[in-house]
């Protein structure tokens, strides 16, 4: 299987003020064509950036590539210029935002939204016909193409940037916690409906997330990150069912609804690190119950996990 995106050993900086913080270190990953891939971790972890980095919508001036690659259907886009982004943003890769509402545009009716992508991307298909089938595919009314973003519920505006993303009939959807502002039933929808929408079109996904069960039930893969680094991925299966990172664990304990013995739930000591003021080794070492000598002075590299599933994981007590 081909990759559709390949990022490999990325390290990205953000500098205001004379400040610089690393947001992405060293980070490797792969989305196979057609695969459906899960990007898990806290906030500030780094999974925004990262899929902001895929479609070139860096803050420019602030935001740095320092070292590394992305590549997008084989070409290596790392460098690219706005005007090159212009023309690969939406096919092959698309992306769907968290709230919609700040997205879409607020004084457009959605059918003509729709329609801009269909004529950017797909000029010669007869326009109307074809927003019709666009609102039809994510199920929403055709009334809906006469409203305006406002009109409608939090879910449908959701469909609506669902079915402006696949206008521009992208191989590969970037879903950025597309589900956080959303019902419970609302959740359960647009989530089948993704999982519909790829099994129908062979369209794959990068879904970034910190629910570990949304991730769980429509992913393959699924990536761990911990400030800037991917700490532990391989099978969703193989990293649930056995973490092998004490944060993927803590993670996974912290999802729990079971209180313990003080009527509390569990949750990952310490803080999340001060993204300026990293030291060169791992930069869990403060919150991990499981500290070695090794751990502040050096990052390890990927291995497989001992004693745990196929996974790799970025850990010294798998050494």
């Amino acid at each position: 299987m081909a990759n559709i995106l390949e990022i490999e050993s990325l390290r990205l900086a953000y500098r205001a003020r004379g400040t610089v913080a690393y947001a992405m270190n060293d980070v490797t990953l792969s989305v196979g064509e057609g695969e459906a891939v899960g990007l898990v971790g806290e906030s500030g972890s780094g999974k925004s950036t990262l899929a902001r980095a895929t479609l070139g919508l860096l803050p420019p001036r602030i935001a740095t590539i320092e070292s590394g690659t992305i590549r997008i259907g084989g070409r290596d886009v790392t460098r690219y210029t706005e005007d090159q982004w212009q023309a690969m943003r939406g096919n092959p890769v698309a992306m769907v935002f968290q709230d919609p509402l700040s997205y879409l545009n607020p004084v457009m009716r959605v059918g003509k939204q729709v329609a801009e992508s269909v004529k950017r991307h797909a000029p010669r298909l007869p326009l109307q016909q074809r927003v019709g089938e666009l609102l039809s595919l994510v199920k929403l009314p055709a009334s809906a193409a006469d409203a305006f973003p406002h009109e409608l519920s939090g879910g449908m505006r959701q469909r609506a940037l669902l079915a402006v993303a696949l206008g521009c009939g992208p191989k590969m959807l970037v879903a950025d916690e597309p589900t956080t502002a959303l019902d419970v039933t609302t959740q359960a929808e647009i989530l089948a409906l993704i999982r519909e929408l790829r099994e129908r079109l062979g369209m794959a996904l990068l879904l970034i997330s910190h629910d570990l069960g949304i991730v769980a039930s429509a992913c393959e893969r699924i990536y761990v990150m911990y400030a800037g680094h991917a700490v532990e991925w391989g099978a969703t299966r193989d990293v649930f069912q056995r973490p092998a990172h004490p944060y993927t664990l803590g993670l996974l304990k912290a999802a729990q609804a079971a209180r313990n013995s003080e009527g509390r739930f569990a949750t990952i000591a310490g803080d999340p690190p001060n993204l300026s003021g990293l030291s060169p080794g791992c930069p869990f070492t403060p919150r991990c119950p499981l500290v070695r000598e090794e751990c502040p002075r050096q990052m390890p590299s990927a291995g497989p996990a001992r004693n745990a599933g196929a996974q790799q994981v970025r850990c010294w007590a798998h050494r």
